[in-house]
């Protein structure tokens, strides 16, 4: 039987992928947008948040240590890029091409992981 590399893990699995992608795009959110650094921060927590509770809702077992990694990991991404641009500032249309860029990875490894899921539950919902 062939290894399914987006099955949930403890901790760090390919899921923790788009979470960090998704905590680097809410990092851009300031340059991009204007918001204030805290905002940001505030915004990213609250919807990883929901994202976790979302999961839950819909019967996704995580283990405790798995959702608070996929939080932390997402608000260490946030941080981590937004003073990323403070110390290295992009210029406004360089930093959109990074945005778009990692929104595609973003999108691409979301849906990855939303095919495998599918394979490995055949009755699910469509």
């Amino acid at each position: 039987m062939a290894k399914d590399w987006w099955e949930k893990g403890r901790g760090f699995d390919l899921w923790s992928i788009p979470h960090f992608l998704f905590g680097v795009l809410m990092g851009m959110f300031p340059a991009l947008t204007g918001i204030s650094f805290l905002t940001a921060l505030a915004l990213t927590f609250a919807l990883a948040m929901l994202w976790e509770l979302y999961e839950k809702l819909i019967g996704i077992r995580e283990t405790v240590p798995n959702i608070l990694l996929d939080v932390v990991l997402s608000i260490a991404a946030c941080v981590l890029t937004s003073y990323a641009l403070i110390a290295y500032p992009l210029h406004p249309d360089d930093l959109l091409v990074v945005a778009v860029a990692v929104l595609a990875l973003y999108t691409f490894t979301n849906l990855s992981g939303w095919f495998a899921y599918r394979r490995r539950n055949r009755d699910f919902t469509r």
